[in-house]
């Protein structure tokens, strides 16, 4: 595997075991690769997510983005090493790490190619629950593909081996999703103040629920606020009428 680093992205997208069948001797000039194809593509997709706010929101979605997808590898692979090891022995850190780059750096390399297509939704200026959608379906689009390579390049696990592999992907998956949710805003409101991290609140499955029904017209709380300030102007009037000649 030394190759180009063309020709390193193209083995990621058609044969990635064949990165992770590397001969050990090559293994260690391949990491830092397989890292540098992360964060450029990670680099790219955010930047594309941050130009639906623009300005200032572009760099910090770019920087956030690279931890977005390094998150799983980082938090995640003890566990899935763990839901592996059930009923074989447990598989080796160098060739867990080694898969969890083949997985995130095929992830990466997917997210920078599908960035026009949602840079071209994006730039339709969909309002923000649609756009908070579409990054979360373009993120289980382009991550699936890279949670499953990391969890079938891990030995098989005897009898348990489809159920190791769902359990595997299911915790990367959330994994990614409330990481996700910590570093946010990558999409940011039109309207609200920019910053690099908001407060952490709730959970990333209710705000998606939340804007699922906001996408269609379902706000949640609204009424009440709605009654309150509608009560408010009835009162500024009635007190401009008091003091009217």
């Amino acid at each position: 595997m030394n190759g180009s680093v063309l020709s390193l992205i193209a083995t990621l997208l058609r044969a990635p075991a064949d990165v992770l069948d590397s001969p050990p001797e090559d293994q260690p000039t391949l990491a830092p690769r397989l890292l540098g194809i992360t964060l450029f593509g990670a680099a790219v997709f955010g930047a594309v997510v941050g130009a639906y706010r623009g300005g200032i929101q572009v760099p910090f979605a770019a920087l956030k983005m690279p931890l977005l997808f390094l998150a799983p590898v980082a938090l995640g692979l003890p566990a899935v090493r763990a839901l592996f090891g059930v009923d074989t022995d447990p598989v080796s850190w160098r060739r867990l790490g080694l898969a969890g780059l083949v997985g995130m750096a095929r992830a990466a390399v997917l997210a920078a190619a599908f960035s026009p297509v949602l840079w071209l939704y994006l730039s339709l200026e969909p309002d923000y629950h649609s756009a908070i959608l579409a990054l979360a379906a373009s993120l289980a689009l382009v991550a699936l593909p890279g949670l499953t390579t990391l969890a079938q390049a891990l030995p098989r696990a005897g009898r348990r081996q489809v159920l190791a592999t769902v359990g595997a992907v299911a915790i990367l998956g959330v994994v990614t999703a409330q990481a996700g949710w910590v570093l946010r805003p990558f999409v940011a409101r039109p309207s609200a103040e920019v910053t690099f991290l908001r407060p952490v609140e709730a959970d990333v499955f209710s705000s998606l629920g939340a804007s699922l029904d906001a996408s269609q017209g379902r706000y949640r709380d609204w009424e009440p606020q709605q009654r309150g300030l509608l009560s408010e102007g009835l009162e500024r009037a009635a007190a401009l009428e008091e003091v009217s000649p």
